[in-house]
């Protein structure tokens, strides 16, 4: 990264939250808020960050409930209490109007901005958009977040590094079988243990928004999409799957599927380039 990233708090009515932040170039016009995959926080996008901030200012708060932001206000949070928290983080900061980056749940919560605050976002570009059926959607709240509760013998400590660990090898990571197999391998220590202490210091609430975003009717949300949008993937992730149906629900929706080998800089050229047409 040769841009700084830096680390800010921002109040709100549940309490802090913790972004990360580039200022970038200050005239460079909207600002590119940024919105994270489950586990963990914005942690895990700081190269792309990084990336975009040679050339604009970029926010990327931790979600409540996640990282070193304050818990949510109650349980049962949907999707449209995250998207609301966005335009409230945005209040805070003073900032009017942004283009949009999320990524897994993140793409859920630029979905319900783009319907219901559509004066707050200019355009969005969603990353690795999960389409499940009605089965799946239940599967997945049944198995993949359990509400996890501490112990006197430190057994949620195990269950969240074998949790960050087998997310790695398979998806859904709860099906442990050669059928459900990724192709990524075992990560080095290095990697996993910062999303371990991400899912550490939130264990008590990380499952809230994994629940909230497989209670999402992703393909309704969809045909409720009022911007333009540039749907990407990587190459390793196990929702590539879900792109030929993302291809059929947003038929003039330019889909691309990132090759081995692509870097943060080339994602942020590609999100950038289609970013900046609005001002073209």
């Amino acid at each position: 990264m040769t841009t700084l990233v830096d680390r800010a708090f921002v109040r709100i009515a549940e309490g802090l939250v913790h972004y990360r932040h580039c200022e970038g170039q200050q005239d460079s016009g909207v600002p590119l808020y940024m919105a994270h995959a489950g586990p963990g926080s914005s942690r895990g996008l700081e190269p792309l960050i990084a990336a975009f901030g040679e050339t604009r200012r970029v926010i990327a708060p931790d979600m409540l409930g996640n990282g070193d932001s304050d818990p949510p206000a109650k349980d049962g949070t949907g999707i449209a209490y995250y998207a609301d928290c966005v335009v409230r983080v945005l209040d805070a900061l003073g900032i009017e109007r942004v283009d949009f980056y999320g990524t897994h749940t993140g793409a859920l919560i630029a979905m319900e901005l783009s319907a219901h605050h559509p004066d707050r976002v200019r355009r969005l570009v969603l990353d690795g958009v999960m389409v499940l059926d009605e089965a799946g959607r239940e599967e997945m709240l049944a198995n993949y977040a359990p509400e996890i509760e501490l112990d006197e013998h430190g057994g949620y400590v195990q269950w969240a590094y074998q949790f960050c660990r087998d997310m790695m090898l398979f998806y859904p990571y709860f099906k442990r079988d050669a059928e459900h197999r990724t192709d990524r391998g075992l990560p080095p220590p290095g990697f996993i243990h910062p999303m371990l202490v991400d899912v550490m210091k939130a264990i008590g609430t990380y499952h809230l928004a994994y629940r909230a975003a497989f209670s999402y009717d992703v393909p309704a949300a969809i045909a409720r999409i009022a911007h333009p949008a540039l749907v990407t993937c990587q190459s390793w992730d196990p929702l590539r799957h879900s792109l030929d149906e993302v291809r059929a629900l947003m038929p003039q929706t330019r889909v691309v599927l990132h090759a081995d080998g692509t870097t943060p800089d080339d994602i942020a050229r590609l999100g950038s380039g289609f970013l900046d047409q609005a001002a073209a």
